[in-house]
């Protein structure tokens, strides 16, 4: 469908889900650490598999104009000192979400619209609308911290 409209065909990999999801769970963890609202971040997501041009980046920015949107708070988080305390919190706090064991197991068959998300729901992965660029699909908390089955699929499991 997409070579018809004159489109490349996305790749959805578990690396675009994995740096999608945890620029979820980032983001979670910005809105208690910096006190923005997590309507007023979004995401900007780079991930490629191109021989020679692999990458996989997040940039996550204020979007609001306002007295909110300012980039002080957020510039300082991203100091190492700063940064690691806050990906730590965020994967630590990813481990359980509220609704487990019912988000955790509706990942393995899929859920959301298409079933395009594996275990992420509002207690956990989303975002309003306005801060996600894939409009809240292709996220997995599994692939970042396991699952109840394979505790050991995800890439910060041990982190």
């Amino acid at each position: 469908m997409a070579e018809s409209h004159g489109l490349q065909p996305r790749d959805i990999s578990p690396r675009l889900v994995m740096l999608h999801t945890f620029a979820h769970v980032l983001i979670n963890e910005l809105v208690f650490s910096c006190g923005y609202s997590s309507a007023s971040l979004r995401e900007r997501l780079s991930v490629s598999h191109a021989p020679g041009k692999e990458m996989a980046a997040v940039l996550i920015y204020t979007a609001a104009g306002d007295s909110e949107g300012t980039m002080g708070g957020l510039v300082r988080m991203a100091r190492p000192e700063n940064l690691l305390p806050v990906v730590r919190s965020a994967i630590t706090d990813t481990r359980w979400c509220s609704t487990d064991p019912v988000c955790m197991d509706a990942g393995e068959k899929g859920q959301g619209v298409n079933s395009c998300n594996g275990s992420a729901c509002h207690g956990c992965a989303l975002l309003p609308e306005t801060s996600c660029e894939e409009y809240n699909q292709f996220l997995d908390r599994a692939l970042l911290i396991g699952s109840f089955v394979k505790p050991n699929l995800g890439y910060f499991s041990s982190f």
